[in-house]
């Protein structure tokens, strides 16, 4: 630690040396510009920014000397030479170069070439130092660089040119913080009179122990009954929905693991919980099939619950993107599955459309569910439809397949469950 100490303070020595004492200061040139560019970066993440420099009339540049403060809403935690200053001295390094940090300042001078054998002249966006920083403020929130004088002795920024400081114009920048992350209410399903649901899906650059959420819906079409962990969060030791909601408003939570030994994994568009809805048998006067936005909102549910995902000491409000659920009067069902027996689709299936045929056989609850080529009719090519797809490679049934669903070609009279497609 001594020997840090003693370094830095020697490098502040050689900085004020060369550049602090001894020179005469002038205004600043606008014919020399230090600048930073600005942008977006995202929360708790580590970006770098470039110190540039912009000389538009001729001069011969010995070195120069640049501090860069930032506020509390970053920390510096690397720096480097600029891919241009590493090859200032006839595409060499220069004879001097070295950097300090500290928490709220980069202290940083260069000395081209000590007998005077290289100088830099007129130049544009020339990359003098490449700073590492460490975003500590909140998604939502900036954070800003700039140059300045700054350091114990201090260390101006300034440009050497003969022996002289001159005092370039300076801007440095502004880091508007975004997320990377995505909450997202996903395309849901529900049958009038009957139940709806809709998938909570993330999208995570990091591994989560947790997330709230607030939203909103209609509450003359469904009402929230419940919330249930699925996906990749199945496991979740801890989900919840809040017991004091007004009509309409949702709020719950979920926490994978309560040792936080379990994470929701990096990745894309993860379901992690799903809302289960009952939905009204009058529509509040509406008439299916209708679709209807589920959203987020800033707070629901009391206490206030907003939206968040937790990584053990961070948190942040990611980006949300609001969902739906289609309502409809025509039951769910798998096709091929002519038996009913949960969605698998095998040779009981083909049978059960043989015996019904030719057999005498029961009639199946859902009729749509047989139809195998959706041409609005139960015949013999329907059963050998499954046996080719199961046997002999063929094409898989029509949809909804292989997943629950709706039938999109409503209105051929074919319905499931007595639904009004059976009209």
């Amino acid at each position: 630690m001594r020997n840090s100490i003693r370094e830095n303070i020697c490098r502040m020595c050689v900085l004020i040396l060369i550049f602090g004492v001894g020179t005469v200061g002038f205004a600043q040139n606008p014919a020399f510009e230090m600048f930073m560019d600005g942008g977006d970066v995202f929360g708790g993440d580590t970006f770098t920014s470039t110190a540039q420099l912009n000389v538009l009339e001729p001069a011969e540049i010995q070195g120069w000397s640049l501090s860069l403060c930032n506020n509390e809403g970053m920390i510096p935690v690397g720096a480097q030479l600029g891919a241009d200053a590493s090859t200032v001295k006839n595409g060499a390094l220069p004879d001097f170069e070295t950097t300090i940090l500290s928490d709220d300042a980069v202290m940083s001078g260069v000395v081209i070439c000590f007998t005077g054998c290289a100088v830099l002249s007129q130049v544009q966006n020339f990359s003098m130092l490449d700073v590492n920083y460490q975003v500590l403020a909140a998604v939502g929130q900036s954070c800003w660089v700039d140059f300045c004088t700054a350091g114990t002795p201090p260390v101006s920024t300034v440009l050497v040119i003969n022996g002289n400081s001159v005092d370039p114009i300076t801007s440095g920048a502004t880091f508007l913080i975004h997320s990377p992350n995505y909450l997202i209410f996903g395309h849901g399903l529900g049958v009038v009179g009957q139940t709806a649901n809709l998938p909570v899906l993330i999208s995570t650059v990091r591994p989560l122990d947790g997330f709230q959420i607030a939203g909103q819906y209609d509450p003359s079409l469904m009402t929230l009954t419940s919330v249930l962990a699925s996906g990749v969060a199945a496991s979740a030791e801890f989900v919840a929905l809040s017991e004091n909601l007004e009509a309409g408003e949702i709020a719950a939570g979920l926490i994978m693991a309560l040792d936080t030994s379990t994470d929701i994994p990096i990745g894309d568009n993860q379901e992690v919980l799903n809302l289960q809805f009952d939905v009204n048998a009058d529509l509040g006067g509406a008439t299916a099939p209708l679709t209807t936005p589920v959203i987020f909102v800033e707070s629901a549910g009391t206490p206030p619950i907003t939206n968040k995902i937790v990584d053990a000491n961070y948190n942040e409000t990611p980006n949300l993107v609001n969902g739906d659920i289609e309502i409809v009067d025509f039951n769910p069902f798998v096709r091929g599955d002519c038996n009913s027996d949960g969605g698998l689709v095998n040779i009981a299936d083909g049978i059960s459309v043989l015996q019904y045929l030719f057999q005498g056989g029961t009639t199946p609850g859902c009729l749509d569910s047989c139809d195998l080529d959706d041409n609005g009719e139960i015949s013999v090519g329907d059963a050998v439809w499954i046996f080719s797809y199961q046997f002999a490679g063929g094409a898989p049934p029509m949809a909804p397949f292989p997943d629950l669903g709706i039938d999109p070609t409503t209105g051929d009279g074919i319905g499931c469950d007595g639904d009004a497609d059976d009209q």
